[in-house]
């Protein structure tokens, strides 16, 4: 299946590939508005005349450039790729690949970020060691019949396997115990930034 050009392929096949067919599902305002701050530090940077002073506009320029940077190449190179090896999802930076002996489960999730994207829901596969992937681009804001496609995916791929979508207690304490420490540690991504920006107010 090719997402690009907006057609699904045999739905009885296990080969098939999932792009961009909308736009991006963060909004493009948010976008902008971004540009406009990271646009508005590097005046700083290349204008202020207190060299001290420069250490936290260049940080808060890394962290703009953090965001808006993967976004764009995520926009070119985002993919999910299906086939008789396994599910491979290519992110801005990463090319993650799982080997179907290694996928746990294929699951939909409400999307964290709907507030700030136009998906509602998304794909994450997840592997017997309890991690999870992203599937770029497997969301009901690319796919106009997500859950239908996201069924037939799971019952195609469960005879390719040769065995059914079943739950394992000690797979699933993983799962929770992996996704405790991920919300701490974007906790302490947060924190981190609002450090820097009150910095940046403090010493303004």
């Amino acid at each position: 299946m090719s997402g690009d050009n907006g057609e699904f392929g045999d739905a009885r096949g296990i080969e098939r590939e999932y792009g961009r067919r909308r736009t991006l599902s963060v909004s493009w305002w948010q976008i902008a508005v971004t540009v406009i701050v990271g646009g508005n530090i590097v005046l700083q940077v290349t204008t202020n005349p207190y060299a001290s002073r420069r250490w936290y506009v260049i940080a808060l320029t890394v962290i703009v450039l953090a965001r808006v940077v993967p976004v764009m190449i995520y926009r070119q190179r985002g993919r999910t790729i299906v086939g008789a090896q396994g599910i491979t999802a290519h992110d801005a930076i990463q090319t993650n690949t799982r080997a179907w002996h290694d996928i746990y489960d294929i699951r939909a999730e409400l999307n964290a970020n709907g507030r700030i994207e136009k998906a509602q829901w998304t794909t994450y596969v997840y592997g017997n060691d309890g991690r999870r992937t992203r599937l770029p681009y497997f969301d009901d804001w690319q796919l106009p019949d997500f859950h239908a496609e996201l069924a037939d995916l799971r019952a195609v791929s469960a005879l390719h396997r040769g065995m059914a979508w079943e739950l394992r207690p000690e797979t699933e304490d993983l799962i929770r115990r992996r996704t405790r420490n991920s919300k701490l540690w974007g906790a302490v991504y947060v924190a981190a930034i609002v450090v820097v920006c009150v910095a940046f107010v403090v010493m303004a």
